[in-house]
């Protein structure tokens, strides 16, 4: 009983393996995971820059429509006035 489970295991691979090479082959599996990676990271850059400008958008409703959207603020403080008379 053992020897026929283990012969129809062997052939069971056989036909996986035949399967699989027509069908195209691991070239094939390599192939379109790559195009499903491009198109995972495509997909992610624009939800990115999406979302970026919708912040952006956002932060110019709160602070006030004064203020640029587009305009980088500049957080490093300031040295002090050495050379001020007193």
């Amino acid at each position: 009983m053992d020897i026929l489970a283990l012969i129809l295991s062997l052939v069971a691979i056989a036909m996986a393996y035949t399967a699989l090479q027509r069908t195209g082959g691991l070239k094939d599996l390599k192939q379109q995971m790559e195009h499903l990676t491009t198109k995972t990271e495509d997909a992610t850059k624009g939800a990115r820059e999406v979302t970026a400008d919708a912040l952006r958008r956002l932060e110019g409703l709160v602070r006030g429509s004064d203020v640029d959207p587009q305009a980088k603020h500049d957080n490093s403080p300031k040295p002090p006035d050495a050379g001020s008379p007193s």
